[in-house]
């Protein structure tokens, strides 16, 4: 799902996600530094990892498969081919007294397996945000989805940023699922790591079933 594009969309439904991490609309801060980084990830190191899950913002939320390719560009059968990088802005908060992190976005590339719909052909590659990063052994996210990881395969859902050549799953973990006959990564921050989220109820497995019937995968 793409932030800056939420505040332009009137839809009906709209989950809001509330928590308490705190964020740089929240207080008072300045001087905010990007910081842009690769991390090596692997099971083990997640493992280490805590889970903060954390933002304030609103999300699609989907009755259906009709609904939700309504609001996507293009939906595919995908493969993570690249190291995840991650891009953390900080600020300094007047509340702490000292810098915190303000917003973190995560990038991979896929390349396409599949073609469900939308105008991209197989074997293209296309760049994929996610709002989640780590720092200081946490991963912090903002989105329901489990992180990026190199070789896993899932089922995507679309929809192409506004102002830049990248893509991100509309509605989160209403727009992400997995490919039956694909082995991903281990995920030990969740609880149903083949689902691709981190809590099972996030799982939408009405779309999930109306997926699998209609594209035969």
């Amino acid at each position: 799902m793409l932030k800056s594009e939420m505040g332009c969309i009137t839809m009906k439904k709209l989950i809001s996600i509330i928590v308490t991490f705190a964020i740089c609309s929240i207080f008072t801060a300045c001087d905010t530094v990007t910081d842009f980084s690769e991390e090596m990830e692997s099971p083990f190191e997640f493992e280490e990892l805590k889970l903060v899950r954390t933002g304030i913002y609103d999300r699609v939320v989907f009755d259906d498969l009709n609904m939700l390719e309504d609001y996507v560009d293009i939906a595919v059968v995908g493969e993570f081919i690249a190291d995840t990088e991650q891009e953390i802005t900080y600020g300094y908060s007047d509340h702490f007294k000292k810098e915190i992190v303000t917003d973190i976005v995560s990038y991979n590339t896929i390349e396409v397996k599949k073609v469900l719909m939308g105008d991209v052909n197989v074997g293209d590659n296309l760049r994929i945000e996610q709002y989640y990063g780590i720092v200081d052994g946490e991963l912090i996210t903002y989105s329901g989805l489990t992180p990026m990881q190199k070789g896993d395969e899932w089922i995507f859902f679309l929809h192409k940023h506004y102002t830049a050549d990248r893509y991100g799953c509309f509605g989160d973990t209403d727009a992400r699922y997995p490919v039956p006959s694909a082995e991903n990564a281990p995920m030990p921050l969740s609880d149903d790591p083949a689902l691709g989220v981190y809590d099972e109820q996030d799982f939408n497995q009405d779309i999930y079933n109306e997926i699998l019937e209609k594209y035969d995968i």
